[in-house]
C-alpha cells in the first residue's frame, strides 16, 4: 500500500488537524512532543506518517510520481529516520517489530499477526528508541518516532519515555497515538501537546474505499455508512472474515432482544474457540455499532439505506421490540466488556457475564 497517497486521501476531511499540523510545521513551531487521540478510524496513523514525510520532505512540489526520495521512502515505511513502534508480545521485540512493520508496508490497516497473544510496548522496546534517537539522523532532516496504540505501553515503559519526552534531542520529534488516551500516566499527558481528531465523513471513507479498496461506487457508499466514521471498520468490512464478525454480532443482537439465555450461553463459549481476541473485540464493537444505529431509528435519524441494513441484520419485528430496551445501557456494558478483553480477561466468562447482564436473567 503507497500509505502517503492513503493519508493524502483523507487529510482534507480532517481539515482542522491538516491545516493545524502543516502551519506548525511551516512555521518552525511544532512540538517535539504529540499526542495523537480521537475515535478508532479517524485517520490519526495515516496523519502521523503525512507529518513525517512534511518533516523530511526535499522537494517543493512533491506528489504521486513526482516525489522526492524523503517522501518516497516514507510512504512504504522505509526511511531510517522514521520509527515506527507497535505493541508486540513481551520480551520478543527484537523479532516481532520487524514482523509487524513489514506487514504495515503491504496492510498499513492489518492486524493479528501474533493471534490472541498479549501485546504491550515494553521498557526494553522504549530503551532502543532512547538510543536510537540520541544518534544523528541518518539522512533526513529529523528523527521521528510514532508509538502507535501508545495505551500498549507498560507503566514502566512510560515512566522510561518520560524523561526523553522532557529533554529531546533537538532533531527527534515524538509522536503518540491512541485512542485511549486515559489509560498513560498522567505526566506523559502534561508533556505532549494533544491533538484531537474527529470521525470521519462518509464520503471520505467511501473515497478510500473506492481507490484503496476496490469497491464499486454504490458499495463504497453503503460500506461508509456502516463505518460511522470508522475507516478502519470501513476496511474491514469488504473481508469475508469481518462480515463473519458482523453476522455473529447481528445473531447475539437478536438473541438478547429475543432474551434466549441457554442460546446466549452457548454463544459465550462458542466464540472464544471460534475467534481470536482481537476479533472478539470486534463482534462487541458491531453489537454497539448495531445498537447505535437502532437508537438512532428511535430518534428517526436514521437513511433508508441504514433502515434497510439494519431490518436484514435483525428482522423488521426485533427492531419494534427493540424500542423497550435501554439501549445507552447496553451499549454502556458491551463498552465495559469490550474494555476488559483489552485488559486480558477470560474471554469466555467476559462474554457470558455480559450477555446475561444484557437480557436481565441469570440461568
Amino acid at each position: 500500500m503507497d500509505i502517503l497517497a492513503a493519508a493524502e486521501t483523507i487529510a482534507g476531511d480532517q481539515g482542522r488537524v491538516t491545516a493545524l499540523l502543516d502551519g506548525m510545521v511551516s512555521a518552525g513551531t511544532l512540538p517535539q512532543s504529540l499526542l495523537l487521540t480521537g475515535p478508532e478510524g479517524a485517520g490519526k496513523e495515516l496523519a502521523a506518517i503525512r507529518l513525517a514525510a512534511r518533516l523530511e520532505c526535499d522537494g517543493e512540489d512533491c506528489t504521486g510520481s513526482a516525489r522526492c526520495s524523503a517522501c518516497a521512502k516514507i510512504a512504504h515505511l522505509e526511511h531510517p529516520d522514521l520509527h515506527p513502534v507497535y505493541p508486540v508480545p513481551s520480551g520478543e521485540w527484537e523479532k516481532s517489530l520487524p514482523v509487524v512493520i513489514e506487514s504495515r508496508r503491504e496492510d498499513f490497516f492489518g492486524y493479528g499477526e501474533f493471534g490472541s497473544r498479549a501485546r504491550s510496548i515494553g521498557i526494553d522496546l522504549v530503551r532502543h528508541v532512547i538510543e536510537a534517537v540520541s544518534k544523528q539522523p541518518f539522512e533526513g532532516r529529523r528523527t521521528v518516532v510514532f508509538f502507535f496504540e501508545a495505551h500498549l505501553m507498560t507503566t514502566e515503559a512510560q515512566n522510561a519515555l518520560l524523561k526523553l519526552l522532557e529533554e529531546p534531542p533537538p532533531s527527534t520529534v515524538l509522536v503518540l497515538v491512541t485512542e485511549l488516551a486515559d489509560r498513560l500516566i498522567p505526566t506523559i499527558l502534561s508533556r505532549c501537546m494533544e491533538i484531537r481528531f474527529d470521525p470521519l465523513s462518509p464520503g471520505a471513507v467511501a473515497s478510500f474505499l473506492e481507490k484503496f479498496c476496490s469497491q464499486e461506487a454504490a458499495e463504497a457508499r453503503k460500506l461508509s455508512l456502516l463505518a460511522e466514521g470508522n475507516l478502519r471498520r470501513g476496511i474491514r468490512l469488504t473481508e469475508d472474515r469481518f462480515r463473519m464478525v458482523r453476522s455473529d454480532a447481528a445473531t447475539v443482537l437478536r438473541l438478547v432482544i429475543d432474551g434466549k439465555v441457554k442460546e446466549l450461553l452457548a454463544e459465550a463459549g462458542q466464540i472464544p474457540r471460534q475467534y481470536t481476541r482481537d476479533e472478539i473485540e470486534e463482534i462487541l464493537k458491531e453489537s454497539m455499532a448495531l445498537l447505535r444505529t437502532l437508537m438512532r431509528r428511535s430518534n428517526g435519524r436514521v437513511t433508508e439505506t441504514e433502515e434497510k441494513l439494519l431490518e436484514e441484520a435483525i428482522g423488521a419485528a426485533r427492531m419494534e421490540a427493540a424500542s423497550g430496551m435501554d439501549i445507552p445501557g447496553g451499549i454502556r456494558k458491551i463498552h465495559r466488556a469490550a474494555r476488559s478483553l483489552k485488559r486480558y480477561a477470560d474471554a469466555e466468562l467476559t462474554l457470558s457475564q455480559l450477555l446475561l447482564d444484557l437480557v436481565g436473567k441469570w440461568y
